[in-house]
């Protein structure tokens, strides 16, 4: 996160203490995916899931697999 970014966030209204759980909730999910990346647990994707979204998704996965 950069101070772009906070700054972005407060200008849509987001308070010091909502940025801050922002990045923390942003930062606890990293961690999981990792973990579970790290693992080798297969994600489970929702059918109704946008292809554009799944591929951000694992585009990650992609690389270790390859």
């Amino acid at each position: 996160m950069t101070p772009e970014d906070a700054a972005e966030l407060q200008r849509l209204g987001f308070s010091d203490r909502e940025i801050v759980d922002i990045a923390f909730a942003a930062a606890a999910r990293n961690f999981y995916s990792r973990s579970l990346h790290a693992l080798g647990v297969e994600p489970d994707i929702p059918p109704t899931l946008p292809a554009s979204l799944r591929d951000a998704l694992l585009e990650g996965m992609r690389t270790r697999e390859a």
